[in-house]
């Protein structure tokens, strides 16, 4: 026989809501197998038991029928997102169908899931370069890792929503997250920007400086820009379009002026095969490699390595933090600021946006000062 256990919550309005949760457990052909749902009423958990309590219903659950998991995340992939699906990374799926795919989805428990995260600790990580992806002497970062397992609780939720699993095998703390870092800190001043810029017109590539300006001014990723093609440049409307993002979605990547008419001329050399905005002079065909451009940039400005914290060092993602920042403190409706931004929550936003000590005081006596009573 099954259980039910009743829980009383109390809603927004005050009024007391009860449950009822009906959980089956059996030994089924030497597996354990288990079923639960949650009703309004006491009536439905039982009648519900009564229909599912058989030895057929249980069996069939402890065989993990159904499809395999690499079937789930294929269909996954091409459905809508819905609540609880919508976060999800193309190389992430990548590695749970290595990983996962020949499996029932059924099969997969706390333990399967573990094994893998333990896995992607001890993973090196990688970068694209012109000649395809690289392993590096770093590790994937406790950030990393909590988004292969946020895209794994996507498509596990999936499978919840369509009835081919009862019970989510993370949840309730059965799949514990990494502790992560605080983040980096560090943003631009005005001078160290133009320290950087006038750095970038003395470097060798004539479209180093454009580079840095468009980083500044649209808070688009490294990749973004790198990867830029002329096909999806649009000077008329004054947007690049981005379709390779990290999140997988399109998005306008507004133009400034300037920048706008630095692209105009630029679009008049372009060489014949260069699909590229920045591309590498020496193989039209290639995006450019930025990576010693840049370091050379920062050393003659003065920023290779300036402060001892590596997570208040200069690095180029610090162009997307400043220009977040800066977007944040000028526009109170942070969902404009998300779609040039590109963030996939608002809540990933915040972490890129902070306030210092000027402008917390700045704040409190702009909208605190004067409403209050003077102290004594």
């Amino acid at each position: 026989m099954g259980s039910i256990t009743t829980s009383k919550k109390n809603s927004a309005t005050g009024k007391t809501i009860t449950t009822y949760r009906a959980f089956i457990r059996r030994n089924v052909n030497g597996k354990q197998a288990s079923k639960s749902k949650v009703f309004a009423t006491k009536t439905e958990a039982k009648n519900w038991l009564r229909e599912n309590e058989s030895s057929t219903a249980l069996a069939a659950l402890s065989a993990a029928s159904g499809p395999t998991f690499g079937d789930l995340l294929d269909a996954f992939v091409k459905s809508p997102p819905t609540k609880g699906t919508r976060y999800w990374a193309e190389s992430h799926v990548d590695f749970w169908k290595a990983e996962l795919g020949t499996l029932k989805t059924g099969e997969i428990e706390r333990g399967t899931i573990n094994t893998c995260k333990a896995k992607l600790l001890a993973q090196k990580a990688r970068i694209n370069t012109p000649d395809g992806p690289r392993e590096t002497d770093r590790y994937l970062t406790p950030a990393t890792v909590n988004r292969y397992l946020a895209t794994l609780s996507s498509v596990l939720n999936f499978a919840v929503q369509r009835g081919i699993i009862s019970h989510h095998p993370m949840k309730a703390g059965q799949v514990v997250k990494e502790q992560e870092s605080k983040g980096r800190r560090r943003i631009l001043t005005t001078d160290e920007e133009q320290r950087l810029y006038d750095a970038c017109d003395a470097t060798t590539w004539p479209m180093m400086r454009l580079f840095l300006r468009v980083c500044l001014t649209t808070a688009a990723r490294k990749s973004e820009v790198l990867h830029l093609r002329w096909q999806d440049v649009d000077l008329a409307q004054s947007v690049a379009w981005l379709h390779d993002t990290k999140n997988g979605d399109s998005r306008a990547m507004p133009l400034v002026g300037d920048v706008k008419a630095s692209l105009a001329v630029a679009s008049k050399v372009r060489p014949p095969g260069g699909d590229y905005v920045f591309y590498d002079p020496r193989h039209p065909e290639r995006p450019k490699n930025i990576q010693m451009l840049w370091k050379s940039a920062r050393k003659r400005a003065g920023l290779w390595q300036d402060r001892e914290d590596p997570l208040d060092q200069v690095v180029l993602h610090t162009a997307r933090h400043t220009t977040a920042t800066k977007l944040v403190r000028s526009e109170k409706n942070l969902a404009r600021v998300q779609s040039v931004t590109g963030h996939k929550t608002l809540s990933q936003l915040s972490r890129y946006t902070h306030l210092d000590s000027s402008d917390s005081v700045e704040l409190a006596e702009r909208v605190l000062g004067s409403s209050g009573q003077a102290a004594n």
